[in-house]
Protein backbone atom coordinates (compact mmCIF):
# COMPACT_ATOMS: atom_id res chain seq x y z
CA UNK A 1 0.00 0.00 0.00
CA UNK A 2 -0.69 2.31 -1.66
CA UNK A 3 -1.38 0.21 -4.75
CA UNK A 4 0.44 2.59 -7.09
CA UNK A 5 3.64 2.77 -5.00
CA UNK A 6 5.78 0.10 -6.67
CA UNK A 7 9.36 0.20 -5.43
CA UNK A 8 11.84 -2.14 -3.75
CA UNK A 9 11.66 -0.24 -0.47
CA UNK A 10 7.87 -0.79 -0.31
CA UNK A 11 7.56 -4.58 -0.65
CA UNK A 12 4.16 -6.29 -1.10
CA UNK A 13 2.50 -7.62 2.05
CA UNK A 14 2.02 -11.00 0.37
CA UNK A 15 4.74 -11.53 -2.28
CA UNK A 16 3.75 -15.16 -2.88
CA UNK A 17 0.20 -14.11 -3.80
CA UNK A 18 1.50 -11.35 -6.07
CA UNK A 19 3.76 -13.84 -7.86
CA UNK A 20 0.87 -16.30 -8.21
CA UNK A 21 -1.35 -13.65 -9.74
CA UNK A 22 1.42 -12.62 -12.13
CA UNK A 23 1.87 -16.26 -13.20
CA UNK A 24 -1.89 -16.62 -13.70
CA UNK A 25 -1.97 -13.48 -15.82
CA UNK A 26 0.77 -14.87 -18.06
CA UNK A 27 -0.97 -18.27 -18.23
CA UNK A 28 -4.23 -16.67 -19.40
CA UNK A 29 -2.36 -14.59 -22.02
CA UNK A 30 -2.96 -11.38 -20.07
CA UNK A 31 -6.74 -11.79 -20.02
CA UNK A 32 -7.78 -9.06 -17.58
CA UNK A 33 -11.38 -10.30 -17.37
CA UNK A 34 -10.12 -13.77 -16.39
CA UNK A 35 -7.93 -12.18 -13.72
CA UNK A 36 -10.83 -10.19 -12.27
CA UNK A 37 -13.03 -13.30 -12.37
CA UNK A 38 -10.42 -15.32 -10.47
CA UNK A 39 -10.02 -12.62 -7.81
CA UNK A 40 -13.78 -12.13 -7.39
CA UNK A 41 -14.29 -15.89 -7.03
CA UNK A 42 -11.68 -16.21 -4.29
CA UNK A 43 -12.57 -16.89 -0.65
CA UNK A 44 -10.75 -13.77 0.51
CA UNK A 45 -12.67 -11.49 -1.85
CA UNK A 46 -15.99 -13.01 -0.74
CA UNK A 47 -15.39 -12.67 3.00
CA UNK A 48 -18.24 -11.19 5.01
CA UNK A 49 -17.92 -7.60 6.29
CA UNK A 50 -19.44 -8.71 9.60
CA UNK A 51 -16.59 -8.88 12.14
CA UNK A 52 -16.11 -11.58 14.73
CA UNK A 53 -14.16 -11.69 17.98
CA UNK A 54 -10.87 -12.41 16.21
CA UNK A 55 -10.90 -9.71 13.53
CA UNK A 56 -13.03 -6.88 14.88
CA UNK A 57 -10.02 -4.53 14.97
CA UNK A 58 -8.30 -5.76 11.81
CA UNK A 59 -8.29 -3.16 9.05
CA UNK A 60 -5.23 -4.20 7.06
CA UNK A 61 -4.81 -8.00 6.94
CA UNK A 62 -7.94 -8.80 4.89
CA UNK A 63 -9.39 -11.20 7.46
CA UNK A 64 -12.79 -9.67 6.68
CA UNK A 65 -14.25 -7.40 4.06
CA UNK A 66 -14.11 -3.68 4.81
CA UNK A 67 -16.79 -1.19 3.92
CA UNK A 68 -15.67 1.02 1.03
CA UNK A 69 -17.78 3.84 -0.35
CA UNK A 70 -18.45 3.56 -4.04
CA UNK A 71 -16.31 5.95 -6.12
CA UNK A 72 -18.12 9.13 -7.12
CA UNK A 73 -18.46 8.15 -10.76
CA UNK A 74 -19.73 4.64 -9.99
CA UNK A 75 -22.28 5.97 -7.50
CA UNK A 76 -23.56 8.53 -10.00
CA UNK A 77 -24.03 5.82 -12.62
CA UNK A 78 -25.77 3.61 -10.05
CA UNK A 79 -28.26 6.39 -9.32
CA UNK A 80 -28.97 6.69 -13.04
CA UNK A 81 -29.37 2.91 -13.39
CA UNK A 82 -31.89 2.68 -10.54
CA UNK A 83 -33.97 5.66 -11.65
CA UNK A 84 -33.65 5.03 -15.38
CA UNK A 85 -32.77 8.67 -16.02
CA UNK A 86 -29.39 9.57 -17.52
CA UNK A 87 -27.16 12.38 -16.25
CA UNK A 88 -26.13 15.24 -18.55
CA UNK A 89 -22.50 16.32 -18.24
CA UNK A 90 -21.22 19.57 -19.75
CA UNK A 91 -19.75 18.97 -23.18
CA UNK A 92 -20.93 15.37 -23.26
CA UNK A 93 -23.96 13.86 -25.02
CA UNK A 94 -26.88 12.78 -22.86
CA UNK A 95 -26.51 9.18 -21.81
CA UNK A 96 -22.74 9.48 -21.31
CA UNK A 97 -21.83 7.56 -18.17
CA UNK A 98 -19.85 9.21 -15.38
CA UNK A 99 -17.12 6.56 -15.50
CA UNK A 100 -16.46 7.54 -19.13
CA UNK A 101 -16.03 11.28 -18.49
CA UNK A 102 -12.33 11.63 -19.19
CA UNK A 103 -12.06 15.36 -18.43
CA UNK A 104 -11.80 15.80 -14.66
CA UNK A 105 -12.37 19.53 -15.10
CA UNK A 106 -16.00 19.01 -16.16
CA UNK A 107 -18.00 20.80 -13.48
CA UNK A 108 -20.39 18.51 -11.64
CA UNK A 109 -21.50 19.04 -8.05
CA UNK A 110 -22.25 15.38 -7.27
CA UNK A 111 -18.88 14.12 -8.54
CA UNK A 112 -17.01 16.85 -6.67
CA UNK A 113 -18.92 16.26 -3.45
CA UNK A 114 -18.23 12.53 -3.53
CA UNK A 115 -14.50 12.94 -4.07
CA UNK A 116 -13.73 12.72 -7.78
CA UNK A 117 -9.96 13.23 -8.16
CA UNK A 118 -8.58 16.23 -10.02
CA UNK A 119 -6.10 13.94 -11.84
CA UNK A 120 -3.36 16.51 -11.43
CA UNK A 121 -0.96 13.79 -10.26
CA UNK A 122 -0.70 10.01 -10.52
CA UNK A 123 -1.22 9.60 -6.76
CA UNK A 124 -4.21 7.52 -5.71
CA UNK A 125 -4.50 9.82 -2.70
CA UNK A 126 -6.22 12.44 -4.87
CA UNK A 127 -9.49 10.55 -4.63
CA UNK A 128 -11.42 11.28 -1.43
CA UNK A 129 -13.01 8.06 -0.20
CA UNK A 130 -14.33 9.09 3.21
CA UNK A 131 -18.02 9.63 3.88
CA UNK A 132 -19.21 13.07 4.97
CA UNK A 133 -22.36 14.68 6.34
CA UNK A 134 -22.61 16.70 3.13
CA UNK A 135 -22.82 13.52 1.07
CA UNK A 136 -25.56 12.09 3.26
CA UNK A 137 -27.56 15.32 3.15
CA UNK A 138 -27.18 15.52 -0.62
CA UNK A 139 -28.57 12.02 -1.15
CA UNK A 140 -31.48 12.79 1.16
CA UNK A 141 -32.35 16.25 -0.20
CA UNK A 142 -30.88 16.62 -3.70
CA UNK A 143 -33.32 18.22 -6.17
CA UNK A 144 -31.46 16.42 -8.97
CA UNK A 145 -32.00 13.04 -7.34
CA UNK A 146 -35.63 13.87 -6.59
CA UNK A 147 -36.16 14.84 -10.22
CA UNK A 148 -34.79 11.48 -11.35
CA UNK A 149 -37.04 9.61 -8.92
CA UNK A 150 -40.19 11.43 -10.04
CA UNK A 151 -39.44 11.67 -13.76
CA UNK A 152 -42.37 10.67 -15.97
CA UNK A 153 -40.06 8.62 -18.19
CA UNK A 154 -38.22 7.10 -15.26
CA UNK A 155 -37.93 3.51 -14.12
CA UNK A 156 -40.17 3.98 -11.07
CA UNK A 157 -43.11 5.28 -13.08
CA UNK A 158 -42.72 2.39 -15.53
CA UNK A 159 -42.66 -0.15 -12.70
CA UNK A 160 -45.80 1.32 -11.15
CA UNK A 161 -47.72 1.24 -14.44
CA UNK A 162 -46.47 -2.16 -15.54
CA UNK A 163 -46.92 -4.21 -12.37
CA UNK A 164 -50.11 -4.45 -10.33
CA UNK A 165 -48.41 -6.83 -7.91
CA UNK A 166 -46.57 -4.83 -5.25
CA UNK A 167 -44.30 -7.76 -4.44
CA UNK A 168 -42.94 -7.74 -8.00
CA UNK A 169 -42.17 -4.03 -7.73
CA UNK A 170 -40.35 -4.59 -4.44
CA UNK A 171 -38.38 -7.49 -5.90
CA UNK A 172 -37.29 -5.46 -8.93
CA UNK A 173 -36.35 -2.45 -6.80
CA UNK A 174 -34.11 -4.59 -4.60
CA UNK A 175 -32.51 -6.20 -7.63
CA UNK A 176 -31.77 -2.82 -9.22
CA UNK A 177 -30.41 -1.19 -6.04
CA UNK A 178 -28.74 -4.07 -4.18
CA UNK A 179 -28.34 -6.71 -6.93
CA UNK A 180 -30.19 -9.19 -4.74
CA UNK A 181 -33.80 -10.10 -3.94
CA UNK A 182 -35.31 -8.80 -0.69
CA UNK A 183 -35.32 -10.94 2.42
CA UNK A 184 -38.64 -12.09 3.79
CA UNK A 185 -38.58 -9.38 6.44
CA UNK A 186 -37.65 -6.68 3.91
CA UNK A 187 -40.44 -7.82 1.59
CA UNK A 188 -43.02 -7.75 4.37
CA UNK A 189 -41.97 -4.27 5.52
CA UNK A 190 -42.05 -2.89 1.98
CA UNK A 191 -45.44 -4.45 1.21
CA UNK A 192 -46.85 -3.08 4.44
CA UNK A 193 -45.62 0.41 3.53
CA UNK A 194 -46.99 0.24 -0.01
CA UNK A 195 -50.28 -1.20 1.26
CA UNK A 196 -50.94 1.80 3.49
CA UNK A 197 -50.55 4.18 0.54
CA UNK A 198 -52.75 2.63 -2.11
CA UNK A 199 -54.06 6.02 -3.24
CA UNK A 200 -50.51 7.36 -3.67
CA UNK A 201 -48.96 4.21 -5.07
CA UNK A 202 -46.43 5.86 -7.38
CA UNK A 203 -45.32 8.25 -4.64
CA UNK A 204 -44.94 5.31 -2.27
CA UNK A 205 -42.77 3.45 -4.80
CA UNK A 206 -40.62 6.56 -5.20
CA UNK A 207 -40.26 6.84 -1.42
CA UNK A 208 -39.25 3.19 -1.17
CA UNK A 209 -36.62 3.61 -3.89
CA UNK A 210 -35.35 6.78 -2.18
CA UNK A 211 -34.94 4.93 1.12
CA UNK A 212 -33.02 2.08 -0.55
CA UNK A 213 -30.70 4.53 -2.31
CA UNK A 214 -29.91 6.19 1.02
CA UNK A 215 -28.94 2.91 2.66
CA UNK A 216 -25.41 1.78 3.45
CA UNK A 217 -25.83 -1.24 1.19
CA UNK A 218 -26.36 1.01 -1.84
CA UNK A 219 -23.67 3.58 -1.08
CA UNK A 220 -20.94 1.20 0.10
CA UNK A 221 -19.19 -1.74 -1.51
CA UNK A 222 -19.00 -4.56 1.04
Amino acid sequence: MPVDDLRETNPPSNPELLDALAAYLVKTKFDIKAMIRAIAASRTYQLSPTPNATNVNDEQNFSRALFRRLPAEVLMDAVCDVTGIDEKFDGMPRGYRAVKVWDSQVQHYFLKLFGRPARATVCECERVTGATIGQALHLMNSPNLQAKLTHEAGQLNRLTLRHEDDSEIVRLLYLSTFSRPPTENEMNNALQYLGTRRFQRRKAVEDLAWSLMNSLEFIFNH
